[in-house]
């Protein structure tokens, strides 16, 4: 029997195919053209071939687009959610920062404030404060925006605290370079972004730095809160 090789972000995942075929370097071609929903190749057997990211960047693309399809399907609107929407999300708010933890939490890393979640910025408690928390983490702090890659989580547009330092006032997830220099991201920084598919195709400005996940505590495809 001739073999086949199935395009789609998990083995059993059919609605979310991109392709089958007969040619495995056609299978990776199009697994690297669809990176940025996390699709992968995998074998008649349900077994993984290929992957076009690392294991933990496709699976963060995976679930940024779950979490995003999620949002806009199920009337979401923008807003603080008084409980982590990882953990529970009936109040169907969510905003950039919420966004984040949700996808990093699906991906394993769960030790995160249950009440409100990680913030942009907290002046005071680096458990809640999102950029200390992934310091706190581990995760490697890219710099240049030329170094980014699929999954990293960005923050931009500086603002000024009460206390005279500069902090980010807004993050997403990076999910690669288009065209014309354009970046795909997943952002529910407001309510239209909430509601379009994403993830969009946007300039990249007022950088910052942005956070790359490394080492996860435990993957847990898929885990999801209540709507």
């Amino acid at each position: 029997m001739d073999k086949s090789y199935s395009v789609r972000p998990r083995a059993a995942d059919r609605d979310g195919e991109a392709a089958v075929t007969a040619s495995l370097s056609e299978a990776e071609a199009i697994a690297r053209e669809n990176a940025r929903f996390g699709c992968r190749v995998f074998g008649d057997d349900g077994v993984e071939v290929y992957c076009p990211l690392t294991p933990l960047q496709c699976d963060i693309m995976r679930e940024a687009r779950a979490v995003t399809d999620l949002v806009r399907e199920n009337g979401f609107r923008y807003g603080d959610a008084p409980v982590n929407p990882a953990v529970d999300c009936t109040a169907r708010l969510v905003s950039c920062d919420r966004l984040v933890d949700w996808v990093l939490y699906r991906v394993g890393f769960t030790d995160q404030p249950v009440s409100h979640g990680m913030v942009v910025y907290h002046p005071a408690d680096p458990r809640m404060d999102l950029p200390s928390w992934c310091d706190l983490r581990g995760f490697e702090r890219i710099e240049d925006p030329d170094g980014l890659e699929p999954g990293d989580i960005v923050f931009v547009r500086p603002e000024k605290s009460r206390a005279g330092t500069f902090r980010p006032g807004h993050t997403f997830i990076f999910a690669g370079y288009g065209p014309d220099g354009l970046s795909y991201r997943y952002d529910c920084g407001k309510l239209e972004r909430i509601q379009s598919v994403q993830p969009s195709l946007e300039p990249l400005k007022d950088f910052m730095f942005a956070c790359r996940p490394v080492r996860p505590p435990r993957r847990q495809e898929g885990q999801g809160s209540r709507v």
